[in-house]
């Protein structure tokens, strides 16, 4: 196997992951820092410099603050959809040079890796998914998303690896002291973010070809890694498959 997705960090403090196919090196969205991304790409042996590209999936800041300081590795090409790279030029005051693909499209990398695009019901300007492939192995990065469309359904249906959204318990989010009644609203709503049970739910009812799953962007206060780990660890034991949860607090 060639192809390796890994999390770097994921939360609503920021989110990374890090894509490897024979040799070359790519991000999925620059939610850090640049200083913090070099730190976390030091554990792979891998500088700003050893990187091809960043795969962007949409513009909020969790997922673009690293962009400004990566946009200056003269070498970097940065994938995204004409709105999110319309959006973050106005937020960030910063040029590509931007790889442009419209959303659904299949793209090819290189001769070794093609890219599959898809979109997310999130509250961004044109959210999406990304399923990677390489020699007939696939990896899906699904995060940020209200609910489960027929795409998503699909693109994670192809693929062998998952990064997967598990967001938040959904009675912990309405019980929540502090926060105000529009942000519940927007996180539990269909353009918001996955609950642990609307996770549970899909894996469990579809049992797809999957070998290694990834919760990511659990929120910090609405849920912890031991619930999620509770509730998905008797499911991996079943169907077979490895589970990691990303620690929000790292």
């Amino acid at each position: 196997m060639t192809l390796v997705l890994k999390v770097l960090g994921s939360s609503s403090s920021g989110n990374c992951g890090l894509l490897i196919n024979q040799g070359k090196y790519y991000l999925i969205d620059a939610g850090f820092s640049g200083r913090r991304i070099s730190q976390l790409l030091k554990a792979y042996h891998i500088t700003l410099s050893n990187l091809s590209g960043v795969f962007i999936t949409h513009e909020h800041q969790d997922h673009i603050v690293g962009l400004k300081v990566l946009t200056q590795q003269p070498h970097l090409k940065f994938y995204a959809n004409f709105a999110t790279s319309s959006a973050i030029e106005r937020k960030c005051n910063i040029k590509g040079p931007w790889k442009i693909f419209k959303t659904g499209q299949i793209f090819d990398v290189d001769s070794s890796l093609s890219v599959k695009t898809f979109p997310i019901p999130h509250d961004a300007v044109d959210p999406i998914g990304f399923l990677f492939k390489a020699c007939n192995y696939g990896c899906a990065w699904v995060t940020d998303l209200g609910h489960i469309t027929q795409d998503i359904c699909q693109a994670l249906m192809e693929a062998q690896d998952i990064v997967f959204e598990s967001n938040h318990d959904e009675t912990l989010v309405r019980n929540h002291p502090t926060r105000p009644a529009y942000v519940k609203e927007r996180i539990l709503g269909p353009l918001g973010h996955l609950s642990n049970k609307a996770a549970f739910d899909f894996i469990k009812n579809n049992r797809g070809p999957w070998k290694n799953i990834c919760l990511a962007h659990l929120s910090k206060d609405c849920n912890s890694c031991e619930t999620v780990k509770q509730l998905f660890q008797p499911l991996a034991n079943m169907y077979g498959f490895n589970l990691t949860i990303t620690d929000p607090r790292i």
